[in-house]
């Protein structure tokens, strides 16, 4: 998320909607991109003919995976780019910036939603943060004097995900619809609008190159995108029931997913073949991350156990314990390839030693 501030001192005079379209790909309307790539415009008109094609899009198969969003505790955890920050959301509402080595609050940043806030992402410099929840806005933030800059409105239904684009450019949303919106914070457009999913889109990811995209669905599917066409080029199906999270490995190439069902697979993008299948989880597996070298695979599971795999072999390295609660969000920590922070159900933010094993 590249979020621009040009223009920022003439707030008083220009309506919350069209600065919030100047600073970050976020409410721009526009009629549904295709596979063209066809950009969309910022008419309110057209924005607003967008929103009902998609609260019109209600075929039998979704309603059948209508699911509430029970997670609790902590929703989701996000890394600054440069790796100094961990950001940390929570069911409540509240938003934390912490210092990523001492896990101290940095500049007592603090953020709160009036519903569960449901995901987190730092803009590419790292100086803001996108906040995604139940109402359907993405909440963008000054993470220095945490002053709210803007609230963006585009989705029609709650947001359960969000993730940037490698250089900022683009920001992925989804949530409780089947559509994945692609925003350009260049223009402050909506770029393209992702079809394809029957289901509650749970996770989105973008490879480390940013050509493809990736979405995950509660009806045990992952989507790839080809991000500069909006071209569909596999939909990837191994998982029996819903897809909680998916996350790329740093070469780009493969891909995790970790699933409803206990499973925890790794696909290859090139073939779009599952490759592995990690057998450890008795539960639902929420939660997933590699390491910055790619060697290591983290999966966290609804029964509190977080299971550490070899990525090359599919060997159990080894097995971390901070609860018997929920481990929903996993991520590691910038270039420490033993350092990984987990947040749960129970509100426990627990940042782990890999290698040693030991958690605080």
């Amino acid at each position: 998320m590249n979020f621009r501030l040009h223009g920022f001192g003439q707030a008083s005079t220009v309506s919350a909607f069209a600065l919030a379209c100047a600073v970050l790909a976020g409410c721009g309307g526009g009629e549904e991109a295709r596979s063209s790539g066809t950009t969309a415009s910022a008419s309110p008109a057209i924005e607003t003919a967008a929103a009902a094609a998609v609260n019109d899009e209600k075929p039998q198969a979704l309603r059948k995976v209508l699911r509430r969003y029970t997670k609790k505790g902590i929703t989701a955890v996000s890394l600054s780019p440069d790796g100094s920050s961990v950001a940390v959301s929570r069911a409540d509402g509240t938003v934390r910036v912490l210092d990523a080595g001492s896990l101290v609050d940095v500049e007592k940043f603090s953020a709160k939603l009036d519903t569960v806030a449901a995901g987190v992402a730092f803009s590419n410099n790292g100086k803001y943060l996108g906040v995604v929840g139940r109402d359907s806005d993405v909440h963008v933030y000054n993470i220095a004097s945490a002053n709210k800059l803007y609230t963006l409105h585009g989705h029609e239904h709650p947001i359960r995900t969000i993730a940037q684009s490698p250089n900022g450019a683009l920001i992925a949303t989804a949530g409780d619809e089947t559509r994945v919106m692609l925003w350009n914070s260049a223009t402050g457009k909506l770029a393209r609008i992702l079809s394809g999913h029957t289901g509650f889109v749970n996770s989105v990811a973008f490879s480390p190159d940013g050509t493809l995209l990736a979405s995950a669905d509660a009806e045990a599917r992952i989507l790839v995108w080809k991000v500069g066409t909006g071209k569909l080029i596999h939909t990837l199906r191994g998982h029996a029931d819903e897809v909680y999270a998916i996350a790329f490995h740093p070469g780009g190439k493969v891909l995790a997913s970790a699933g409803a069902d206990g499973q925890v697979l790794m696909w290859d993008l090139d073939s779009g073949v599952r490759t592995k299948a990690f057998e450890g989880h008795k539960k639902p597996a929420r939660s997933i991350a590699f390491s910055p070298d790619g060697n290591t695979l983290a999966s966290g599971g609804e029964d509190g156990q977080i299971m550490v795999w070899n990525a090359a072999t599919g060997m159990l390295d080894k097995q971390l314990t901070a609860s018997g609660s929920p481990v929903n969000s996993l991520v590691f920590g910038g270039k420490n390839k033993n350092l990984l922070f987990a947040g749960s159900d129970d509100n426990r933010f627990v940042r782990w030693n890999v290698a040693s094993g030991i958690g605080k």
